[in-house]
């Protein structure tokens, strides 16, 4: 069995985020995900006071208690869910060296 270009794609960029290191990746990503959707959260929440123009109640939305804890329960959520991503990405790449190696082995095989 041959491996796709999009697989062969897959492992080149996952052999470059392997050497990066999983909490880098998980830190990153997670965090980044976290901060992005509470930010958009609380902005879809506020809409009404940002369709009036209301910068005073805007920033004071963003400043209070409710938005850091929003912020940490988001960024929390997203160091679960990119630390799965790490370990589902992981075993497919597993996987497709496997087969790799395997499809290497039979070319040699077929070529002695």
């Amino acid at each position: 069995m041959q491996l796709n270009k999009a697989e062969i794609h897959f492992i080149r960029k996952w052999d470059k985020t392997k050497v990066r290191g999983q909490w880098r990746y998980i830190l990153t990503r997670g965090l980044l995900w976290g901060v992005l959707v509470g930010i958009f959260s609380k902005l879809f929440q506020s809409w009404d006071k940002l369709k009036a123009w209301d910068t005073a109640a805007i920033a004071d939305a963003y400043a209070s208690s409710d938005f850091l804890i929003r912020l940490f329960i988001y960024s929390a959520i997203g160091l679960g869910l990119h630390a799965y991503h790490w370990n589902s990405n992981t075993k497919r790449y597993n996987q497709l060296k496997n087969i790799e190696r395997r499809s290497q082995a039979m070319a040699n095989a077929t070529h002695e």
